[in-house]
């Protein structure tokens, strides 16, 4: 890769991993509230499964920033990215105000998604 296209693709790879980290710490900061926020959507194992999001969010979110697995962490985050889009931001399922606020975040996962894929393809052989 040539100096400006790594520079452009460690920064926009910075960028995104800043959202997943900054997510994590703002979810580990309010444990209680976040693990009894996803259990009220049915998900069972609520308080394991949010060891689990906080693991990747902030520990992935850190090897994605280094360039670290790079190809490995964007396939994870891919994978947690598509039921957790699905199970926790239903527009279709809300009206008004809060349909335009979770299609909003379904819009931003699914962005986040699409980013995660191009990663994934494009990952150096350095950072696979």
């Amino acid at each position: 890769m040539a100096h400006q296209s790594t520079l452009q693709y460690t920064v926009g790879r910075i960028g995104i991993a800043s959202l997943f980290i900054v997510s994590g710490i703002l979810k580990a900061a309010s444990f209680s509230d976040t693990a009894a926020w996803m259990s009220s959507s049915g998900l069972p194992f609520a308080s394991a499964l949010l060891v689990a999001t906080l693991a990747l969010e902030i520990g992935g979110g850190f090897a994605l920033a280094a360039g670290i697995r790079t190809r490995m962490v964007a396939v994870a985050f891919a994978a947690f990215l598509v039921p957790a889009t699905l199970l926790f931001h239903q527009f279709w399922a809300v009206s008004g105000e809060a349909s335009a606020e979770q299609l909003n975040h379904f819009l931003k996962n699914f962005a986040l998604l699409g980013a995660m894929l191009v990663l994934a393809a494009t990952a150096s052989p350095q950072q696979k």
